[in-house]
């Protein structure tokens, strides 16, 4: 491998990595990762984006 391949190959790595920590501090600190912006409702992808948070929910309960 000669320099500049390495130089480039360098740079995608660091950007991969970057995107991965990212994901990892957001997924700690309780914030999506999906681009619906919070509105699910108007998101078509709102049954599989956040099935696990819909179906673990308590129902509500009746007074």
């Amino acid at each position: 491998m000669n320099l500049p391949t390495i130089i480039v190959l360098s740079i995608v790595i660091a950007v991969l990595v970057a995107i991965i920590v990212r994901e990892v501090r957001n997924k700690k600190n309780g914030k999506s990762s999906c681009s619906c912006g919070e509105n699910c409702g108007a998101c078509g992808m709102n049954c599989s984006c956040h099935s696990q948070t819909t179906n673990n929910q308590k129902p509500q309960e009746q007074e």
